[in-house]
Order: C-alpha cells, then structure tokens, then sequence
C-alpha cells in the first residue's frame, strides 16, 4: 500500500476538517456563543483528541490496511455488519455535503441554471474525482489548501480598521451554555477529519500527521471565525447563510480588485469539491470491503448517483441542511468520537496461522484478493 507523507496527511487532515465546516458552521457557533463563538472550534477540537488518539493506537496495529479493511479481516461477519452502518452513514454525509455545495454554487455563481443540472455537473467531477483514487485526491489538496490558507491568512492585512474589537467585550465572561450549544453545532462538521483513517494505511496516519492536521485545521478555523466576528459583526454574521463569503466580499484591494469574491471563489470552490471527493471515495471503499468481489471503481457512479437522489430526497431546501446539524451531531458523536474508542479495544490483527490481516474472510485467501495485493505493490494504493 502507498504511503504519504507528512505533510500531505496534514493537508487531508485541514480539507476535511475546515471543508465544509467554513460555509455555515460560523453563523450557527455566532448565533449561540456571541462574541465568544471562536471557543467553540476549540471545545469540539478538545472533544476529537480522543477518538484521534483511539485511531492512531489502532493503526499501529494494522500498518499496511486502512480502517474498513482493518475492520472486514479481524471479524469478517460482524465487521461487515459494522461497515454496512457505515456506508449509510457516509452516504448521507455525501448526500448533505453534495447538498451545501450545490445550493452555494447555485447563490453566488449561477442563479439562473436549474440546481439539478448544477448537482450532475458537480456529481461529474466527483465520480472522475474519486475514481482517479485516494492519491488523485490527496495531490488535488496538496494545490488548493496551500492557496486557500494562504488567502484567507492574508486577509487581515487589508482589513485594518474594518475591525472593530470593541464587538468582543466583555471579554471574560463567556455565556457558557451558549459556547457549548455552539461547540455542538461546529463539532458536527469538525468532526469528518475522523474519516481520514477509514483511507489512509497505518503506515502514512501516524501521530505528527494527524496531531499536526487537527491543530492547523483548529486554528485555522478559530482565526477565520474570530476575523469574520471582528469585520461583519455578530448582529449581522448570526444571521447569515455564507459568513465566510460575506466576510471576502467586505474586502476591496483597490478598483482593480473590487471582486475579490470571485477570486476567492475560484479557490473555495474546487476545494470543497475536493472535501466531497473523499465523502464519494471512501463511500464506494465501504462498499468495496463488503463484498470481496466487488470492483470500487465500478461502484463510484452507482454510489454517486444514490447520493445525488439522497441529497434532495433528505433536503428539500438549504434550511433543512442548517437545522439537520442538532441532531446529526449526535450521530456523529456514536460513530467518529464513541466507535474509534469500541474499535481499539475489539480490533486485533489475525495470526499468520489463521489467516493473512489483509484477506477480506477467516476462510481461505481469496484469490482477487491475492491479485489486489500484487497490483497494489506494484503501482500503489491509488485506486479503488
């Protein structure tokens, strides 16, 4: 299986953990915590160290598999009993992150095309996305992440007096039960960074990578939430859908660049789609492990396609995404902050006696399953 370096994990890590949180997790934080809304990333970042933690003992027991396939050698039965939830759970995260980005593309850049056709557009170049492979994947972060940080960490700069710190006080007494419900809403998006082990070996999730990717997504996050406070004010960015575009549409680098928005745009985008690759990727390698014979890259536009119909069947319209936050949070708990802790207590590599970790059953190795691991050793995990 490939491995991946540190700072491409550290890359993944970042995308999946400010992805999506950027387009409607700091008007929710805002709306409860007040000026205080940027302790909210750090509660929930405080909540994921543990099942961060969980993750990174289990890997070391299973270096050359990812998590689902981990999951499907220890206890072929009752593995793939576990990972049957799972794919329904990544199916909806899929199905509202297809959702969000459709509804956003639909507002701020093509109001006029019809927002079915606009979600088979994007669907397009998922399905092309995930079939390309966890490597396609990780080379595409490792291009736009480096951009959009470096963006949004130089917008400061050009505020100046827009800011205004008077909108903090009082500085030291926080509502804390409005931080918590805050914290609540924001650790329901933070926390798809636990989806990163479910398609990265052992080998490559190691403790800096991940340690290092889940405290530049959490500042990264604190910084932009703290600057959209300073600019838009709370009154205002409580009440917004887009706070993170509102807040680039504040900024005018003279005549020339009246529109910065769009410059921004053109960065924001591809990388959201590059978040929802890997909600399409490691759903169709949920499905792969399942079945041994089964062929992932056969199961990228079957998965997508269901996707497509789950993200208007479940969402009729974009309030529906906004509200669902309170209790998927919830579900995100059991599974991304709970499970990890079930799954490194459970999980044990199998002995050389009674089978090989990466065979998919306790029976006899499956013969496809020999072929994979020639293939994969000879040109690398980038496919499904």
């Amino acid at each position: 299986m490939k491995q991946f370096t540190t700072r491409q994990i550290v890359l993944l890590s970042v995308l999946m953990e400010v992805g999506i949180t950027l387009i409607h997790a700091p008007a929710q934080a805002t709306d409860y915590a007040n000026q205080h809304a940027y302790w909210t990333c750090v509660i929930a970042a405080i909540v994921l160290c543990l099942p961060i933690w969980a993750m990174l003992k289990l890997k070391r027991r299973f270096p050359d598999q990812e998590l689902m396939q981990a999951m499907a050698s220890s206890h072929p039965v009752l593995g793939r009993m576990l990972l049957a939830v799972y794919l329904i759970l990544f199916l909806i995260i899929f199905a509202r992150d297809l959702r969000i980005i459709t509804d956003l593309v639909e507002v701020l850049l093509l109001p006029l095309t019809p927002i079915v056709i606009i979600s088979l557009i994007l669907l397009l170049t998922l399905a092309f996305m995930a079939k390309g492979g966890i490597s396609t994947i990780v080379n595409m972060a490792e291009i736009f992440v480096p951009l959009l940080i470096v963006t949004l960490l130089t917008m400061p700069l050009f505020f100046g007096r827009n800011m205004d710190f008077s909108v903090l006080r009082p500085y030291l007494h926080p509502e804390v039960e409005g931080v918590i419900k805050g914290s609540w809403r924001m650790l329901g998006y933070m926390v798809d960074i636990m989806m990163v082990p479910f398609v990265i070996s052992g080998k490559s999730y190691n403790g800096r990578s991940a340690w290092f990717g889940h405290l530049i997504g959490t500042a990264f996050l604190s910084m932009l939430l703290l600057l959209s406070e300073l600019v838009i004010g709370i009154p205002i960015l409580s009440r917004l859908f887009y706070p993170s575009y509102e807040l680039v549409r504040q900024l005018q680098v003279t005549d020339f660049l009246d529109r910065f928005d769009l410059f921004v745009a053109a960065l924001t985008v591809p990388t959201f789609l590059t978040k929802i690759g890997v909600d399409l990727y490691v759903t169709s390698l949920a499905l792969k492990r399942m079945f041994a014979n089964a062929r992932g890259r056969l199961m990228v536009w079957p998965v997508g396609l269901l996707g497509y119909v789950c993200s208007f069947m479940l969402f009729s319209n974009i309030m529906q995404v906004y509200d669902f936050i309170r209790e998927w949070t919830a579900v995100m708990i059991i599974f991304f902050v709970i499970m990890p802790l079930v799954l490194w207590m459970l999980l044990r590599p199998k002995s050389k006696g009674k089978g090989d970790g990466d065979h998919l059953s306790s029976g006899e190795p499956d013969s496809s399953s020999q072929k994979e691991g020639q293939q994969r050793g000879r040109i690398g995990h980038t496919h499904l």
